[in-house]
This record gives C-alpha cells, sequence and structure tokens, in this order.
C-alpha cells in the first residue's frame, strides 16, 4: 500500500518520498532491507584509508626519527652549564650557549620523512623551520646505503651528495631526473625505499623496476 501511495506521488509530481533509499528483495526470506549512502559498499563510516584504501593525498609513509646522540650531547651540554651557573653565578657567555644549544635542539633532534604519490617531503625538528621537498617524477632510483661515520649528522656536503640525518648511518641515496643526488638518513632504509618506489610506480612503466 506504501509502495503503490509513492508510486502515485511520484506520477503526479515528480518527486519519490524514498530517493535517499532502494529496496533490496531478500530471495530466501522475501523481506526487504533498505540500505542508506551511509550503509553502501565501500562507503564505510571509518575514517579515509580505515579500509585499507590510500587516503585523500595516497599517503605512503610518514616517519620520525629522533637524534639520540644530539639529543643527549645537548642535554648534557644544557646540564653542565645549569650546574656552573648554580655554583659560580650566572655568566652571560654560557647562557648565550644555551640558548644556541637549545635553538638546536629545537631545529635538529628530530627527522622527520613523508612519502605520498606526489612528493617526498623531510623536516627537521619539532619546528620545522629546516625542511626539504622534491617532486616523485623527478626521481629515478632510490637504493639503501650506509653512512660513513665521519659523514656525521645535521645538513651535510658529502662525496656522495647533500645529507640530511639525524642519528645513525643508515641511509636511502636518491637520484633524480637530472643526476643530482642526495641521500636521507633513516631508522628504516628498506621501508623508506619501498615507499618511495612504490610512488615512483605511479608515475613510471610498471617494468621500470
Amino acid at each position: 500500500m506504501i509502495a503503490r501511495i509513492s508510486e502515485v506521488v511520484h506520477d503526479r509530481t515528480g518527486w519519490c518520498p524514498n530517493a535517499h533509499a532502494f529496496r533490496i528483495r531478500n530471495p530466501a526470506a522475501d523481506q526487504g532491507t533498505v540500505l542508506t549512502s551511509s550503509t553502501l559498499p565501500g562507503r564505510g563510516t571509518g575514517p579515509s584509508g580505515a579500509d585499507g584504501s590510500a587516503g585523500p593525498r595516497g599517503d605512503r609513509y610518514n616517519h620520525t626519527q629522533r637524534g639520540t646522540l644530539i639529543i643527549g650531547a645537548v642535554l648534557a651540554a644544557i646540564l653542565v652549564i645549569l650546574i656552573t651557573t648554580l655554583l659560580s653565578g650566572i655568566v652571560w657567555v654560557a647562557i648565550l650557549v644555551a640558548v644556541i644549544l637549545i635553538l638546536v635542539l629545537s631545529i635538529m633532534s628530530t627527522l622527520t620523512v613523508h612519502v605520498d604519490n606526489e612528493t617526498l617531503r623531510i623536516r627537521f625538528g619539532p619546528v620545522g623551520l629546516v625542511r626539504k621537498q622534491w617532486p616523485v617524477r623527478e626521481i629515478v632510483s632510490v637504493s639503501a646505503v650506509k653512512n660513513p661515520w665521519y659523514y656525521g649528522y645535521g645538513l651535510r656536503i658529502t662525496p656522495a651528495g647533500p645529507l640530511y640525518n639525524v642519528s645513525g648511518s643508515d641511509a636511502v641515496e636518491v637520484r633524480l631526473v637530472s643526476g643530482k643526488a642526495f641521500r636521507i638518513g633513516t631508522d628504516e632504509p628498506e621501508a623508506l625505499k619501498r615507499a618511495i618506489e612504490q610512488g615512483l610506480r605511479g608515475h613510471l612503466p610498471d617494468n621500470h623496476f
């Protein structure tokens, strides 16, 4: 009866009272189940990517590495300055050094690497004053490498190209279309390498690798 009334209203006015839903028949029970847009297959109510699909920007990788050695050394130096100040009184040079060390800690204490379908990004420190990015389409190759100990930490110019590193000797070497190369220090070299390669597959033929 209700379905008949809906048909009459639709025929005369062009408006359907149940336009927001449709009815699927269950052959076994012969009972209808109403599905709205919130329950359609593939339209879950969870956050983007909850069903295994990529997020709005196709995020592939996001990881922050702590510079344990840098953090420890800076905190130790600041502690020595504080103890010296308590024992000998305020020394403005020491206070200035402590301020500089705190700035170093805020800028260089961590390295965050982000890879999505379009861009490879890095950011030093929680403040993010030092950052860099490269379009994925300009990358031609990536490999896991080991840095010699004397390459050091921070922003460095090395024989292999610029190095962005806060801890350890593991890194990935990225080579661009221009022929230039750089290295990104990481404690997850294989995971980062894989994420960049997946981004490359979205821009290059499938048989490139």
